[in-house]
């Protein structure tokens, strides 16, 4: 088991290092997102075998996080781009299109030089010493732990009836964690985690489109989203977060 899940954290990174050699490109519309999405499931797999309370583990922790962080604003450049073409005035598409460019090439200044690449090496070595130490019991058992505090985080964001644009940022983080741990590691979940399969991912799509008609709205200095968007995310949280009581 343990050499299966570090195989499953390999892949990962080998998923990242293809997504870093797109960016760097720059002919590849997907290749931020996918590079994500990449990140986004590695790191949903290292907090099982890496801890907090070690240095280096914790800085490895942290490195991934800030990548993370630091492509966000371009991912969402890249999203209003793309939703708003036709309705900016031709200065509006200019200017968000030089912070769009100036963005991708931040992130592959970030990505060109030996930084990234010692960083997989370390995040995989260091995660083979964590798993070699680890009993296949143990393992498992820390899957499981981890998969079920995101089910009570997400049982606890439930009880904020009125959550703000803050909060149903945080409930999609919570979900796409949920999710894609659930994908990476089904076989070592029980089944009635890995069915809510569906429901994550309609309300990671949900909210995703509410938090896209935030930027807009944003970008767009309207004052008010538009009511459906807020409808859909809550309804497709009320299903999942129904769903998630039956797991307690």
């Amino acid at each position: 088991m343990a050499n299966q899940f570090l195989q499953i954290i390999a892949v990962q990174l080998s998923k990242l290092n293809a997504g870093r050699e797109r960016l760097l490109l720059g002919q590849d519309a997907e290749a931020l997102h996918d590079f994500r999405v990449a990140l986004r499931s590695l790191r949903s797999l290292l907090p099982i075998v890496l801890k907090r309370s070690k240095r280096l583990d914790s800085r490895i922790l942290a490195a991934w996080k800030a990548l993370a962080q630091f492509t966000s604003p371009v991912r969402d450049a890249e999203v209003l781009l793309l939703l708003l073409a036709g309705r900016m005035s031709v200065v509006q598409q200019e200017e968000l299109a030089k912070s769009h460019c100036e963005g991708l090439a931040s992130i592959n200044a970030a990505l060109v030089g030996p930084d990234f690449a010692v960083l997989s090496q370390i995040t995989l070595q260091q995660s083979r010493l964590r798993i070699k130490d680890c009993d296949p019991c143990f393992l498992k058992r820390r899957i499981k732990m981890q998969a079920k505090d995101y089910v009570k985080l997400i049982d606890k964001a439930d009880k904020t009836k009125r959550p703000s644009l803050e909060e149903w940022h945080d409930r999609r983080l919570t979900i796409k964690r949920l999710r894609y741990l659930s994908l990476l590691a089904a076989k070592w979940l029980p089944q009635k985690i890995n069915d809510l399969q569906l429901p994550l991912k309609k309300a990671q799509t949900a909210i995703g489109k509410l938090h896209d008609a935030e930027l807009i709205a944003q970008f767009m200095h309207e004052k008010k989203l538009k009511k459906p968007f807020l409808e859909n995310a809550k309804n497709a949280w009320c299903k999942l977060a129904g769903l998630n009581k039956t797991l307690r």
